[in-house]
């Protein structure tokens, strides 16, 4: 690839650097880069790099870098950024960018997972990821760069959540126990990786371990959100209680708590009960 944006900016050509002076230059052109062949217009390109008080000599000024990108490219002969009546579009193929490559991955990766293949899904959930090379566009200062750098780290999330979903699924819960246990740290509010921590502990047989990781995620959501725990979470909670062995509440445990706990005594009944009458009954 000869564009790198899941990390610091860089163009590359065989390995090498391309140089490209100036802030600005390498803005517009990672503004560019993440519409390919997408015609951006100058209004556009003046609102996400210049920010809400540009000069009044901002068109000139994009036309110059502009200039200064089409010096800097020039040795990718390949690549071309054309001009437009309201703007400038940039001709160059998707899989030379880390992110279009990156999304084409994460695309592959589900649809893999949908065809029940996890092997190759995961196979392509971790090359997506190793593409990633720090902070996304982690050195340039322009207003999209801030924005874009918080999606691309949340689709660098949700790609490392569904491979690690794989992972569990292939019974690899022990070792991934530290992994998730520093997720949950970095990113208190992301309900998936808690889920993931309780299955990966239920599963490692460590079960009080498990009930204290779903209240620790419950305090977290409703300290900081205002909200109890999602479907999801609430349901692995749910077969965390209903499974086999003693359980581990403490009675001073809260109401949901109290009632999660009653629900699953209750589900387990029933269950017996559908036994019973599978079975059949003597008649009176």
């Amino acid at each position: 690839m000869r564009f790198r944006l899941l990390g610091p900016f860089a163009v590359e050509e065989d390995g090498r650097p391309v140089r490209l002076d100036g802030n600005r230059a390498r803005c517009v052109l990672a503004l560019l880069l993440l519409n390919p062949g997408t015609l951006v217009p100058v209004e556009r390109i003046i609102d996400e790099v210049w920010g809400d008080a540009p000069p009044r000599s901002v068109r000139t000024q994009v036309h110059a870098q502009i200039s200064v990108i089409r010096r800097g490219l020039r040795a990718l002969p390949e690549v071309e950024v054309r001009t437009h009546a309201t703007g400038y579009l940039l001709r160059v193929r998707p899989d030379e960018i880390d992110v279009a490559v990156f999304r084409q991955l994460t695309r592959q990766a589900r649809a893999e997972a949908a065809l029940g293949r996890p092997i190759a899904a995961a196979e392509a959930y971790r090359a997506a990821l190793r593409l990633y090379a720090g902070p996304p566009l982690g050195d340039l200062d322009a207003p999209f760069a801030r924005a874009e750098a918080g999606r691309l780290a949340e689709e660098r999330l949700a790609a490392l959540t569904e491979l690690i979903g794989l992972d569990l699924a292939a019974g690899r819960h022990h070792e991934l126990i530290p992994k998730l246990t520093t997720l949950v740290e970095r990113h208190p509010l992301h309900e998936p990786l808690w889920r993931h921590l309780l299955v990966a502990l239920h599963a490692a047989g460590r079960r009080s371990e498990a009930i204290a990781c779903y209240r620790r995620a419950r305090a977290v959501l409703r300290d900081e959100l205002g909200l109890e725990p999602g479907r999801e979470l609430s349901r692995a909670y749910r077969d965390l209680l209903a499974s086999e062995g003693p359980l581990t509440v403490d009675p001073r445990g809260d109401a949901l708590d109290r009632a999660l706990t009653r629900l699953a005594r209750v589900e387990r009944m029933l269950r017996d009960i559908r036994r019973e009458l599978e079975l059949g009954e003597p008649s009176r």
